[in-house]
Protein backbone atom coordinates (compact mmCIF):
# COMPACT_ATOMS: atom_id res chain seq x y z
CA UNK A 1 0.00 0.00 0.00
CA UNK A 2 3.50 1.98 0.30
CA UNK A 3 3.40 2.65 -3.81
CA UNK A 4 2.77 5.78 -5.10
CA UNK A 5 1.16 6.17 -8.39
CA UNK A 6 2.90 7.07 -11.45
CA UNK A 7 1.77 10.88 -13.38
CA UNK A 8 -0.56 10.55 -16.33
CA UNK A 9 1.35 11.96 -18.90
CA UNK A 10 0.07 13.58 -21.73
CA UNK A 11 0.19 12.35 -25.14
CA UNK A 12 -0.61 14.83 -28.46
CA UNK A 13 -2.79 13.41 -31.09
CA UNK A 14 -1.58 12.99 -34.51
CA UNK A 15 -4.70 13.19 -37.12
CA UNK A 16 -4.00 10.37 -39.72
CA UNK A 17 -6.00 9.95 -43.04
CA UNK A 18 -8.29 7.19 -43.66
CA UNK A 19 -6.97 4.38 -45.23
CA UNK A 20 -8.14 3.97 -49.04
CA UNK A 21 -11.28 1.84 -49.92
CA UNK A 22 -13.16 2.89 -47.02
CA UNK A 23 -15.81 5.53 -47.52
CA UNK A 24 -15.41 9.12 -45.43
CA UNK A 25 -18.81 10.27 -46.24
CA UNK A 26 -21.28 10.01 -42.82
CA UNK A 27 -23.20 6.91 -42.36
CA UNK A 28 -26.08 8.86 -43.40
CA UNK A 29 -24.84 10.42 -47.04
CA UNK A 30 -24.05 7.12 -47.71
CA UNK A 31 -27.44 5.51 -47.10
CA UNK A 32 -29.25 8.49 -48.67
CA UNK A 33 -26.91 7.93 -51.62
CA UNK A 34 -27.22 4.63 -51.86
CA UNK A 35 -31.07 4.44 -51.58
CA UNK A 36 -31.27 7.14 -54.29
CA UNK A 37 -29.26 5.10 -56.76
CA UNK A 38 -31.71 2.25 -55.99
CA UNK A 39 -34.53 3.87 -56.64
CA UNK A 40 -32.77 5.27 -59.80
CA UNK A 41 -32.11 2.00 -61.04
CA UNK A 42 -35.37 0.64 -60.39
CA UNK A 43 -34.27 -1.92 -57.66
CA UNK A 44 -37.58 -0.87 -55.82
CA UNK A 45 -38.89 -4.63 -55.27
CA UNK A 46 -35.78 -5.45 -54.21
CA UNK A 47 -35.44 -2.55 -51.39
CA UNK A 48 -38.90 -3.65 -50.14
CA UNK A 49 -37.70 -7.05 -49.75
CA UNK A 50 -35.26 -5.81 -47.66
CA UNK A 51 -37.44 -3.88 -45.71
CA UNK A 52 -39.64 -6.77 -45.19
CA UNK A 53 -36.62 -9.30 -43.96
CA UNK A 54 -36.33 -6.39 -41.27
CA UNK A 55 -39.30 -6.47 -40.25
CA UNK A 56 -39.24 -10.29 -40.01
CA UNK A 57 -36.07 -10.02 -37.82
CA UNK A 58 -37.42 -7.31 -35.74
CA UNK A 59 -40.33 -9.63 -34.77
CA UNK A 60 -38.16 -12.36 -33.94
CA UNK A 61 -35.59 -10.23 -31.49
CA UNK A 62 -38.67 -9.38 -30.08
CA UNK A 63 -40.04 -13.06 -29.85
CA UNK A 64 -36.93 -13.61 -28.15
CA UNK A 65 -36.77 -10.74 -25.47
CA UNK A 66 -40.44 -11.86 -24.53
CA UNK A 67 -39.17 -15.61 -24.33
CA UNK A 68 -36.53 -14.61 -22.16
CA UNK A 69 -38.32 -12.13 -20.27
CA UNK A 70 -40.77 -14.97 -19.65
CA UNK A 71 -38.01 -17.67 -18.34
CA UNK A 72 -36.32 -14.94 -15.74
CA UNK A 73 -39.64 -13.91 -14.37
CA UNK A 74 -41.28 -17.68 -14.54
CA UNK A 75 -38.27 -18.19 -11.57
Amino acid sequence: MGETATPIQAVPLQAVAAPGGFPTAPPLAILQEGSQAAVVEGHAPMDKRVQQQLRRIEKLVYLCLVLALYAIFKK
